[in-house]
């Protein structure tokens, strides 16, 4: 029996079926979290039976999904969808960030997520920040953090976990995290006046769990991106803001780490930095060296697994917590695709 590393981890895949080495990897070292993409869901079918096999692999898995809104829409008809944050931010209404996100949850959880890694707590500070764009609820701190706000209330009784992403933010930069590692000359006051005021309010509104970005913040640490960064996950997230819950990595096979620190040392570098569940999305030796990498750490002694796993138990007791998955006729019932429409009416109407 290994010692769990497959435990701090989250993996997406090619296909419609759990890989065999996958089903393997969860009986040997258990598995933390599966994370399926459009590629894995061409139709409602195959949504329901990967989720099903995926809570199959490991009695604490979380089921997750990257699916947000907008164009970051992973799931097939006859799943609503929705408009892009930015839509919702130029209605000027929360309650309608409310009524999305408890739409939202409705249906991913009928379909057996846990997850759908929303919301996006960035303020588009730079215009020229495509990667964030529309995904943003707007650019005033204040605004992005009373929409964030309304969004965390609304998920939280439905047992879909949001996740708050990606901190301490990524709307100072242009540069993509998909391609290159962004870069960031902000104070630690201009983090505190702007792009955490969202994240602060989210925090204090229960949200359970965080998600950390590929972006190097210079004057907190001037050599790691933030999910690799001590300084960042540990002193800033956990220490100053006082979060004590979930801390997710973004995808380590992203170019701004995975060019500089391959993926199996920014496993480990982001687990060392106080993290809870690295995401790994696609790469099958990526994950498995990643394996291998955290198991020496584990064996050395210079990782303690029991913290994260403390920290998952609890996310599992959340989605428990909120009673049986809705009944499958919620996805994109008609009054799900009448909500669709009166955001982006909404939306133009103020556009």
């Amino acid at each position: 029996m290994r010692h769990g590393a497959g435990q701090l981890l989250a993996v997406g895949f090619d296909g419609t079926r759990i890989p065999e080495a996958l089903a393997a990897l969860a009986e040997q070292s258990g598995l933390g979290g599966i994370v399926l993409f459009t590629r894995n869901c061409p139709s409602l079918d195959a949504v329901l039976s990967l989720t099903a096999a995926a809570r199959r692999l490991a009695p604490d898995i979380l089921v997750m999904v990257d699916h947000e809104g907008g164009r970051v829409h992973r799931l097939p008809p006859p799943f609503t969808r929705f408009p892009p944050a930015a839509a919702v931010g130029r209605s000027g209404e929360p309650r309608l960030a409310a009524a999305v996100a408890s739409a939202m949850a409705r249906e991913l959880r009928a379909a057996g997520f846990d997850s759908g890694l929303a919301p996006v707590l960035d303020c588009l500070l730079d215009p020229a920040n495509t990667v964030i764009g529309d995904r943003a609820f707007g650019s005033a701190p204040e605004a992005v953090a009373a929409f964030g706000v309304a969004f965390v209330e609304a998920m939280l009784p439905t047992g879909l976990v949001p996740v708050a992403k990606h901190f301490p933010g990524h709307g100072l930069t242009a540069v993509d995290s998909h391609h290159a590692l962004p870069d960031t000359s902000a104070t630690v006051a201009d983090l505190e006046r702007g792009e955490l005021v969202p994240f602060r309010a989210v925090l204090a509104a229960g949200c359970p769990a965080v998600l950390v970005a590929h972006v190097r913040y210079r004057a907190l640490d001037a050599e790691l991106p933030g999910s690799l960064s001590h300084a960042v996950v540990s002193g800033l997230l956990r220490r100053r803001l006082g979060f004590d819950g979930f801390v997710l990595s973004d995808d380590l096979e992203m170019s701004a780490v995975a060019a500089t620190w391959g993926v199996a040392d920014a496993a480990r570098r982001f687990l060392g930095a106080g993290g809870d569940l690295a995401l790994i999305c696609r790469n099958a030796e990526a994950r498995d060296a990643a394996v291998a990498a955290i198991e020496r750490d584990i064996e050395r002694g210079v990782l303690d697994v029991a913290a994260a796993q403390r920290r998952r138990r609890a996310i599992r007791e959340l989605v428990a917590a909120a009673g049986p998955r809705p009944d499958l006729s919620v996805i994109g019932c008609a009054e799900h695709r009448a909500l669709a429409e009166e955001v982006a009416r909404r939306s133009a109407e103020r556009g």
